[in-house]
């Protein structure tokens, strides 16, 4: 029996059994297994339930903006002639190992398609680039043509492209779309979102190859047209851009100035009716033009505006209190401040009244109204005039003027101040706002090009322009002004402002330009300008006209400017059906007014036509 048990025990160590595993070490897998189980799960749940609407709409958009052909809302004028228009484009791209021809034989037969020599395209053929440009913008006539040749190897891409059916009519307001169909300068710029916004109107989901995904919704995804941005309708109206364009031009040309503006509003609404610039440049090829023809500088750049600014001097002396409306002043021709003097540049004028120091435009009377007034006191009221800080105009890159602080005033600054030197130096636009004030009832209101935007598939307006106002002086001041520069006008003796039928209130200025240093003022050379508003009382129009650098005709204000404000005036007055406010005979020699003759007209046979100008007037940039 022990023998047995012992040898029963010997075998049992010859066999090799397999232990049992720990069922610790099966817990571990399975909650790793099961850990893994719930984060994929987890992760599927987030990406699928919470991203998912996100994740869907992105997935949307990115189909729907690869080789998107979208086109940009038109710009319009406020009766909605088109300014800007998109319209499609295709471009052309050869994959020169693709072809089946000789580069030679394929150069022949595209020359006439694509309006190019044949040694153009052998050049391109032989370049060494492998996929070459063959032409942009080609029209839909002659991508047509290509598609009939049927060649393996040619790629035509449509493309967006914006067209500008007036040309150079107000270019510098519009601005113009660049390679990349982006927005630069102007309203393209202002409103390149609202232009570009197609809203929720259906779009095609498109592979990364262009081609259409059909997708198995219940909307419909695609549409036959390409998706247009909302249209913008701008105050400016087209005939009377033409007008101040014209008129402007043919002063300019004639007196050989370097720059000029026409401004041409409504004082209660604020809507800018004309604003015209010169030089200008065409949005069709603004490749062709320096910087300086393409910005809008009367909005941008700045001037000491002169006499045009008296208006608002003795409006700010009024409305402070510091001179009554019968007060008068002693001017002898010259002002001694500190140990500078002022002078008129004709001569002394005794005793005026306010109307008087209009007539005579007096700079010492105008002087001794600034400095009536404490320098806080005076800056204050010009602030409140919008001087010194940007007008707020839907346009991009507006200047905000210069109107230093009074705190840094000297006694000489405050009189200089008084007629439009010193502390002061304004844009044209702010001017107009300024002395829009006065022409409505002391309410400033701010000036504004963009009417509204509209919805071009329905027509309704998604957003009306409502401009900033505020009251900067009160109604009598108001009126008085207005009755003042009416005076002005009538009893003067100058051209400007004499409009047949209508009481002008204006103001000429004729201001000295500073020298590059800032200190002193070049000899023999202005700024002529005149700004008046019609009629006198009841205004429904403003207008400022305004010539930098003027050579001939004195380089007054009066003989420069005053032309343009007349022949402007009185056809925007025709045109607007704006009712006279007296009766003027034109059969009467002895009327003071005589017919206005435009200087489109006078000086037709001497500037020619200004949609043939020479192109050496737009460098290359």
């Amino acid at each position: 029996m022990v023998i047995a048990r012992e040898k029963l025990r010997i075998a049992d160590r010859g066999v090799k059994k397999n232990p049992r595993s720990p069922l610790w070490r099966l817990r571990i897998w399975q909650i790793l297994l099961a850990c893994g189980a719930v984060s994929i799960i987890g992760r599927l749940y987030y990406l699928q339930v919470i991203q998912g609407p996100t994740l869907f709409n992105k997935a949307i958009n990115q189909r729907q903006q690869h080789n998107m052909l979208v086109h940009r809302g038109a710009i319009t004028d406020r009766r909605g002639l088109p300014l800007a228009v998109d319209t499609t484009r295709y471009d052309v791209y050869v994959h020169v190992k693709l072809l089946k021809k000789s580069k030679e034989e394929a150069a022949k037969i595209l020359a006439p398609i694509v309006r190019k020599s044949e040694e153009k395209i052998l050049k391109l053929f032989n370049s060494g680039y492998p996929i070459i440009t063959l032409a942009r913008h080609l029209d839909r006539e002659s991508v047509d043509q290509l598609q009939e040749l049927n060649w393996t190897g040619v790629d035509i891409f449509a493309k967006p492209f914006r067209q500008y059916p007036e040309g150079k009519l107000a270019g510098t307001l519009l601005g113009y779309t660049d390679m990349d169909a982006k927005g630069q300068g102007g309203v393209e710029q202002a409103l390149h979102e609202m232009l570009t916004d197609t809203g929720n109107i259906p779009k095609p989901q498109l592979d990364g190859h262009g081609r259409q995904i059909l997708v198995d919704t219940k909307e419909p995804t695609w549409d036959i047209t390409p998706p247009l941005g909302r249209h913008v309708e701008l105050t400016i109206d087209n005939y009377l851009q033409h007008l101040a364009e014209k008129e402007l031009y043919a002063m300019c040309k004639h007196s050989q100035a370097l720059r000029g503006a026409v401004i041409l509003a409504d004082p209660t609404s604020g809507e800018i009716l004309a604003w015209a610039n010169y030089p200008t440049f065409d949005p069709n090829s603004y490749t062709k033009y320096k910087y300086e023809h393409m910005k809008n500088w009367s909005m941008v750049d700045v001037y000491q505006p002169g006499s045009t600014f008296k208006v608002i001097t003795v409006a700010s002396g009024l409305e402070t209190g510091a001179i009554k409306p019968n007060q008068t002043f002693y001017d002898g021709g010259s002002l001694t401040v500190g140990n500078r003097t002022i002078h008129n540049h004709d001569g002394g004028h005794g005793t005026i009244d306010l109307k008087g120091l209009f007539i005579h435009s007096s700079n010492i009377a105008s002087a001794m109204i600034g400095m009536a007034m404490p320098p806080k006191t005076f800056y204050n009221k010009l602030s409140e005039f919008g001087l010194g800080k940007p007008t707020g105009i839907d346009l991009p890159g507006e200047s905000g003027g210069i109107l230093l602080n009074y705190k840094k005033w000297t006694p000489i600054d405050q009189a200089t101040t008084g007629f439009g030197q010193g502390a002061i130096a304004v844009t044209p636009l702010q001017l107009v706002a300024a002395v829009g004030a006065i022409a409505n009832g002391g309410t400033w209101v701010q000036p504004h090009v963009i009417r509204r935007v509209y919805d071009p598939r329905t027509g309704v307006t998604e957003k009306w322009i409502e401009p900033k106002k505020r009251r900067v002086v009160s109604a009598d001041v108001s009126k008085l002004i207005s009755r003042l520069l009416a005076q002005n006008i009538a009893e003067g003796t100058q051209i400007a402002g004499q409009v047949p039928g209508y009481n002008v209130a204006g103001k000429t200025g004729t201001a000295q330009k500073p020298t590059a240093s800032g200190r002193g003022y070049q000899a023999g050379q202005t700024i002529a300008s005149f700004i008046g508003f019609l009629p006198a009382s009841n205004p429904q129009l403003i207008c400022l006209a305004v010539v930098d650098g003027p050579q001939t005709d004195g380089r007054w204000g009066n003989t420069i400017a005053g032309p343009v404000f007349n022949a402007v005036a009185m056809e925007a007055a025709r045109y607007l059906n704006i009712a006279p406010d007296y009766v003027y005979d034109i059969n009467n020699k002895t009327q003071k007014i005589k017919p206005v003759e435009p200087p489109s007209v006078k000086y037709a046979a001497e500037v020619g036509n200004m949609n043939a100008e020479a192109d050496s007037e737009s460098g290359e940039h």
